[in-house]
């Protein structure tokens, strides 16, 4: 081996320990950015023709990834998501009952049979009939403004969830875009490892919105499917839509680029969107039924009694509430409202039980005052109290449950993430003594160079 193969060997060394020098660098620099995969360097002998000894060569880069716990990140990325947009949506809806704040039905409720009591007391007195009409008036405003509510969040959910899904298409595509590049890399030679990065965090970023699987085809081509259908297949992307059903909730469909349609909201499980279906079309919808449920409940127990009575003028078979146009509880709680038949006439109201004892006669306004502690709801086995309580223990649960699998998730996700960094994250350690070995090895290469040099020097003067 002549000194021109030692200079050329030197040489090749100094490519491939400033590679490796190079790759580490970025390691470094990378140490704290989210889901960053760790690269290293492949250094390999280089045969010289014939000889049975070679120079080194830079083989490439290797990313030290683990598809399984890709797959268990994208997955608990999802789950945790969906767990924490279901605890912010019920924290807004416990916010509504909030009765310590003045903001829930309680205090109406509680003002609306207390004026009762007060007309039973002074049946008579045109000032204590004008406050029952305004009690029973906020009962219902109170009703309204929170049912209300309810139907708002619900449309800005739906609209929220939309976003969604124009953010996973978005993704999608650019997806398809960097799978494109990844191939056009891989068939020139070249190094996709930033693109693959940025394959990464793409789909760490839908995995956000939506539950994420990914597979490698036998290619190395990802193939990426969201909420069970796929959306990604090499350069291929499919897209996601929104619709209502009959009943108002929300239905997911898949696109294919043909315009083919298939449902798939049965198996959105995770993201945002995930945890905005659970939220919108269980949580909330529940607890509008059952408030719907308690004020009907309340109204039409109101109105039978009223009716029972009579007013000043004697006659009887008057409402206090009107409950909407429906013949059940639906809706009841946005349509409730004083009923024409005593709006704006106090001395309509029934405080007696018949035309004989007017106009002291107070003897159904203690009937209307005992339905505050009767079971005249859920079936005739809870009071107005208990039933609102039934109501605001429920929406408490909801959200605690919510909290507190958010806080599980939360929990799961990063014993995952801890273990995707132990398999493929940056030690800030580990780079350190790469750093030291490929300094080290460039050091000695240009010491050989340098040697081989003067040498070179010696011989031509020699000569």
């Amino acid at each position: 081996m002549g000194l021109g193969n030692v200079l050329n060997t030197a040489r090749d060394a100094l490519i491939a320990q400033s590679y490796g020098l190079t790759v580490t660098g970025q390691n470094i620099a990378n140490a704290s950015t989210p889901g960053y995969v760790r690269r290293e360097a492949i250094l390999q002998t280089k045969a010289l023709g014939t000889q049975a000894f070679g120079t080194v060569e830079v083989g490439g880069m290797r990313r030290a990834t683990d598809l399984f716990t890709q797959r268990k990140v994208y997955e608990s990325i999802g789950l945790g998501a969906s767990a924490k947009e279901q605890s912010r949506q019920m924290g807004q809806v416990e916010a509504l009952f909030n009765d310590f704040q003045g903001s829930g039905l309680s205090d109406a409720l509680d003002q609306m049979f207390g004026s009762f009591s007060s007309l039973a007391a002074n049946p008579s007195d045109p000032a204590t009939r004008i406050s029952v009409l305004d009690r029973a008036e906020a009962f219902a405003q109170r009703a309204n403004d929170t049912a209300n509510a309810l139907a708002t969040q619900r449309n800005e959910m739906f609209a929220q969830a939309q976003d969604a899904v124009k953010n996973v298409n978005e993704r999608a595509k650019d997806l398809a875009r960097v799978e494109a590049e990844i191939m056009i890399a891989r068939s020139g030679g070249g190094d996709p490892s930033d693109l693959l990065q940025e394959r990464e965090e793409l789909l760490r970023s839908m995995g956000e919105l939506v539950n994420v699987r990914v597979i490698e085809d036998g290619e190395g081509r990802a193939v990426v499917s969201a909420a069970g259908a796929t959306l990604v297949e090499g350069t291929n992307f499919n897209q996601l839509s929104l619709d209502l059903d009959d009943n108002g909730a929300i239905r997911l469909w898949s696109s294919s680029a043909s315009g083919a349609k298939s449902e798939v909201t049965r198996f959105l499980t995770g993201g945002t969107l995930g945890g905005l279906k659970e939220s919108r079309d269980v949580d909330l919808f529940k607890v509008q039924s059952q408030l719907d449920e308690f004020v009907w409940g309340v109204g039409d127990a109101v109105n039978q009694q009223h009716a029972a009575g009579v007013g000043l003028d004697g006659q009887a078979g008057r409402n206090i509430f009107d409950l909407g146009p429906g013949p059940g509880a639906e809706n009841a709680s946005r349509s409730i409202k004083l009923h024409a038949d005593v709006l704006g006439q106090p001395d309509r109201v029934a405080a007696a039980g018949a035309a004989g004892s007017l106009p002291g006669g107070s003897d159904n306004a203690v009937e209307l005052v005992r339905l505050g502690t009767r079971p005249i709801l859920a079936g005739g086995t809870q009071s107005p109290g208990a039933a609102y309580g039934a109501l605001i223990a429920d929406v408490g649960l909801r959200a605690k449950r919510a909290q507190d699998t958010a806080e599980h998730r939360e929990a799961v996700h990063a014993q995952i993430e801890n273990l995707f960094q132990s398999q493929s994250g940056v030690s800030l350690d580990e780079e350190m003594v790469q750093l030291t070995k490929y300094q080290r090895a460039f050091e000695a290469a240009s010491k050989v160079l340098t040697t081989v040099d003067g040498l070179l020097e010696d011989l031509l003067r020699a000569l």
